[in-house]
This record gives C-alpha cells, structure tokens and sequence, in this order.
C-alpha cells in the first residue's frame, strides 16, 4: 500500500493498487490476479469489496474476468485509448492519469457496491438461463404491430407519433390506461395519471419526489434488486422487513414504524420479486390501516399483476377503502407484453401527482410518442386481452413444467451420503419461483456447478438489503418452453449431486486435518 490514500476505502485502495503495478508494467499483460476469495483472505476483508474493486478495474479496461479461468491483466493493445501509447516520450504513466475514482458521485460509488452482488454472465453458447425475467421473442406481438404501424402512418396519428407527446403522455394512450386501470378496479381522474418510461422511472419519480438523503424507505426484505439500488443511490436508508408466505410481516412492520418515522414503503403485493409470494386480502386492508396510523405514503408496484395463473387476482391496495388516500399505485406492459415498450403508468393523489409530473420533465421531458401511440392503438383493439389469454396458458404450463421437473430431478435424498434436501415457492402469478438450500449451503458456490452443467439461475444474495441469506436463489419459468425447462432442471439436479459431493469431501478433509492437528499436539 506504499503511496496509497489510507483515508481512502479499501477497495478504492485495492483498486488504485493494481492499477499502478499494471500501469508501470510491474504486473505484466495476461498476468492472473487472485480470486475474490483468495484476495479477500489474504487482506483479512470481504469478498465483496475485493469484487467491487475488480468491477471497476473491469470498467476500466485493464482487467478481464472469465468463468471458470479467473481474471487477467488484458494486453496493453486490447486496452482504451487512454492507457495504448507504451514507447518513449508518448507513454502515459500511472501518476499522469486523471483518477476518475477521485470524481464519482457518492450515489454512483453506492450503486458500484450493489451492482457487484450481481454475478459476472457467461458467454457459454447452449446455456439454459432461468436468470432473468423478461418475456420471450416468441411471445411478442410482431405481426400486430406491424400492421397498426403501417395503419398509423396512414392516419391521422401520424404527425402525432413523431414529436413531442404531452410530459403526462399521449391523451390516445391516457384513456386506453384508465380503462385498463378500471377493470382492476381502479378508478382515476386526469390528474391522478402520469405515464412513464416503464416501471423503473415510475420508481425513480417517486423516490425523486418523495425522499431525501437519510430518509427512511421500508422495503420488503427480500426486494426487488433495482429498486434498492435507486432507494440507495437517492441515500435513503433501507429498513428491511422480513416476509412469510402472506407478504411482508405486519408485526415487524409496526413495531419499526412505532419507533421511527418512514418517508415512504414500497411493496409488491401480487407475485412478488424475487419469492412470487401474494399478499393475502385481510394484510392487504391491515397495511392500509398501518400505513394511515403512521402516515406512511405506499409505493405499490404491480409489475406483473396481469399474470394471473390461479383464481380471480386479489385487488390493488389503491383499489381498496381508502387506499387512495395513501397508495401510490404503479403498474406496466412491459412484463406481460414487451420489454422493449418501456411504457407504464403511475396513479396517485392529484397533488403527488403534479410533482412526479415536474420530476419527470426534468428527466426525459417525456415518453416516447411512437411506441405510446402504437400501444394505444392495440389496446383500443382488444388485442392485449387476448393476448394475456395466450400467455396465460403458456406460462401456468411452463410453472407447471417447471414444478414437476423439481420434483422428479431435485426431491428428496440429493447425494448418498447425506440428507440435503431444496425446497421452493409455487406461485399463482408471475414469473419466478423461490429455492432454498438446506442450511449451510450457498447458492452462490451451487451457481458455479449449475453453470459448468449449462444453466444458471439468480443467486438469492442480492435481493436482500444488507446480502446475507445465501442459501436462496430464484428461478424464473417464462423464458423458455417446457422441454428446454426439463432439460435445465435435469442440468440442475446434476450441477446438485456435484455440489454436494465437494461440500462433503471438503468436510471430511477439515475433519481429517482437525484430527491431525490434534493428533500432532498429542505427539
């Protein structure tokens, strides 16, 4: 650490470390570095400092991580502009560059710290992912859209989708939204909508509008991980509460909200992500009566709320007795229809409401005019309805698929030797199902298995606010069909048996060398 900052955090100190033995060339080109893990115990910290010092190594062009091969010093040639000049006069030395880490935002250094919890990809050609969480190419509406662009054009519509749109959006798209908002049981006025560039500005306005640095958001714990990133990135403080199978639990909840006073709570109450889990009726009413007792605002995320593959969907907090008063409801297409849309909504009280709308024009001015007219087009033309039916039955099937193959691949006794068993969510909406390991395994360790079989899921770590809890993982069922769900989960119940089998080597041998040790003291 000669010449280092020891004001500075350590992965700031690790970073700018390396980056100075690459730089003057005492850490040569393809040179390994050590593993998170080897690094961290070697410094006595956290693994995830040492990842976050390595992410921004990685963004700096001077490092290159690989699954399974490590990470390497990348060749002087392969790097940016800055650091390519290496003969004579025109050589850039590791003092005379400017130190970006100097310059960043303490909202971008907290954002860095969450987004290493996210697991490095993997460029593996015939990997079954259950990662992610948007819908498939198969299920876009391509020919739909193609003909309404092609009408559109020809209309009175046109000269509307290439400029401006109004800041609270399309009035073609406002009336399409409120009837679909009514059938939700949603009712709202003029000033009550805002349409949005999908759900994560939706989130953004709100936190924009309503929290300043140290306030407190309360938030489900496990959570959605943007919408941590956002709340931390603002400097909020995250208070996490504890869930079971009917949604957050009320007792913790009233006891935090007794003792401190919360600028606002943000809830999923239908299909919830990451755990799918549904907040029953009765603690759908008992929160709203919470959230009036201590004047708590309520962020209601329904992202996925059209995907209902059970009975008759319970209803919104907003569409409940008073929960206009207290509920700011947010909802999108783009989970259920295409991502790529970016388009949703926010409901809230008229004076929220003319808020969000000045926090939006200072952000985007406003929503793209062709795709909000595009989709307003298609839902006056009942397509969506009919479209939901499909996708319905398609991903209930692959739930279902994905269910059944869990228990035939992944049930019961895992190894011969022990007695580990997975367990997991079945939900009646949405996209992913909740796994736990039996304790004193990690998700994480298990990822590294499932992805040398050919199929990775989302470690369960980063959906919770302060890390921790690794024996969970999520899985989402909708983005790919039934067989390829079988052949993933066959992968996975492998990726298991090998998991375990090196958790219970690496036991045998601490026992083995305990055993030496103490044998050794004896002599």
């Amino acid at each position: 650490e000669h010449g280092l900052d020891r004001n500075e955090p350590m992965y700031a100190r690790i970073t700018a470390g390396i980056r100075k033995a690459i730089l003057s060339g005492q850490l040569a080109d393809n040179s390994r570095l050590p593993t998170n893990r080897e690094l961290a115990t070697l410094l006595k910290i956290d693994r995830s400092t040492v990842s976050r010092a390595y992410l921004e190594l990685s963004q700096s062009g001077l490092i290159d991580s690989h699954v399974g091969r490590g990470t390497f010093v990348r060749p002087l040639a392969q790097r940016g502009a800055s650091f390519r000049t290496s003969d004579g006069a025109n050589e850039v030395s590791a003092d005379s560059v400017l130190n970006w880490n100097e310059k960043f935002s303490e909202s971008s250094r907290t954002s860095l710290d969450l987004i290493s919890r996210q697991p490095a990809g993997t460029n593996q050609r015939d990997m079954i992912s259950f990662a992610g969480g948007i819908p498939t190419e198969e299920f876009y509406p391509n020919d739909q859209f193609q003909r309404i662009v092609s009408q559109l054009l020809k209309s009175e519509h046109a000269a509307k989708m290439f400029g401006y749109s109004a800041a609270d959006g399309s009035p073609y798209l406002r009336a399409q939204v409120k009837n679909h908002l009514q059938s939700h049981g949603i009712e709202c006025g003029d000033d009550e909508l805002l349409i949005v560039s999908g759900s994560q500005q939706g989130i953004d306005l709100v936190t924009n509008v309503l929290v300043d640095p140290g306030d407190l958001v309360v938030l489900e714990d496990p959570s959605y991980f943007w919408a941590i990133c956002n709340f931390r990135a603002r400097q909020a403080k995250c208070l996490p509460v504890s869930m079971d199978d009917d949604g957050i639990r009320l007792d913790l909840l009233e006891s935090y909200l007794s003792g401190q006073k919360a600028k606002l709570l943000y809830v999923m109450p239908s299909f919830q992500n990451p755990t799918g889990a549904t907040m029953s009726l009765p603690r759908r009413i008992a929160l709203l009566e919470l959230a009036k007792k201590y004047q708590v605002p309520i962020l209601e995320d329904n992202f996925v709320g059209d995907l209902v593959y059970g009975d008759t969907p319970l209803p919104p907090l907003r569409s409940l007795p008073g929960g206009k008063d207290v509920v700011i409801h947010q909802g999108t297409f783009s989970k259920a229809l295409c991502p790529g849309l970016r388009l949703g909504w926010l409901v809230a009280p008229p004076e929220v409401t003319a808020r969000l709308l000045l926090a939006k024009r200072t952000s985007d001015l406003s929503t793209n005019s062709i795709a909000q007219i595009i989709l307003a087009k298609y839902l006056e033309e009942g397509l969506y309805s009919k479209h939901l039916e499909h996708v319905r039955l398609s991903y209930r099937s692959r739930r279902d698929a994905m269910l059944a193959a869990l228990s035939r691949r992944l049930s019961g006794r895992l190894a011969d030797d022990d007695g580990a068993k997975l367990t997991w969510s079945r939900p009646d909406g949405g996209l992913f199902i909740w796994a736990k390991l039996a304790k004193g395994l990690s998700a994480r360790e298990f990822l590294t298995f499932a992805e040398m079989q050919g199929v990775s899921f989302s470690p369960g770590d980063m959906f919770f606010l302060n890390g921790g809890h690794s024996e969970y993982f999520r899985l989402c069922f909708i983005q790919t069909e039934e067989s390829i769900i079988e052949e993933g989960i066959e992968r996975l119940g492998k990726a298991m048996r090998s998991y375990l089998q090196t958790v219970a080597r690496s036991s045998l041998s601490e026992v083995s060398g305990g055993a030496r040790e103490r044998n050794n003291v004896l002599i």
